[in-house]
């Protein structure tokens, strides 16, 4: 699936950019703010915006494959493959947080839940992420297939959740998202 207008270049390519860079730092602030406020975020027009993107879920479709784009890039970037895989996890962890709460807004929105064609997109690129779970699992026998991916995920979004709420500093969150994953979080009392 293409990101419209990704092959544009010049003027028309920075201006859709800045409005897509807004609407990630504005909508991953305040999920209900107005396209007047991602248009002065941007520095353009609400008439610009509208140009770039009619519709407000024409808007939250192309965020969605940007912020999608930008997560596969930290991927590669954190380059998961090299390396021990507890080093490969702490770097695509660190490498995830970079996206923020921006990455709640796409995958909650209910325009994207609603696209199965978009949905089904946004539900891959992380197979390298998979890959290094796989490598460090000791899977017990009771977890349901995919379970070290959604884990690492929902600790991800804890991490966000953590970032944005309670101002947790970063190495904080990415210690306590590996100290979930490789040692759990509740110790279960002698019986």
């Amino acid at each position: 699936m293409a990101d419209i207008g990704v092959s544009e270049g010049g003027a028309r390519a920075r201006t859709r950019r800045a409005i897509l860079d807004a609407a990630m730092t504005v909508l991953g602030a305040d999920p209900g703010a107005s396209v007047a406020e991602i248009a002065t975020a941007a520095e353009v027009g609400r008439s610009t915006v509208h140009r770039y993107f009619p519709e407000r879920t024409d808007l939250v479709r192309a965020l969605a494959l940007h912020v999608h784009a930008l997560s596969n890039e930290a991927i590669a970037r954190a380059d998961p493959a090299c390396g021990p895989p507890l080093e490969a996890l702490r770097r695509v962890i660190d490498s995830q947080l970079d996206l923020g709460p921006i990455v709640l807004f796409v995958f909650n929105d209910p325009s994207v839940q609603s696209d199965p064609q978009l949905w089904a997109h946004l539900d891959t690129g992380d197979e390298a992420i998979v890959e290094v779970l796989t490598r460090l699992s000791t899977r017990s026998a009771s977890m349901p297939p995919g379970w070290a991916r959604r884990v690492f995920w929902a600790l991800l979004e804890a991490g966000y959740e953590a970032a944005k709420v309670d101002r947790t500093p970063r190495h904080q969150i990415v210690d306590a998202i590996m100290t979930s994953l490789t040692e759990g979080t509740i110790t279960a009392p002698d019986v």
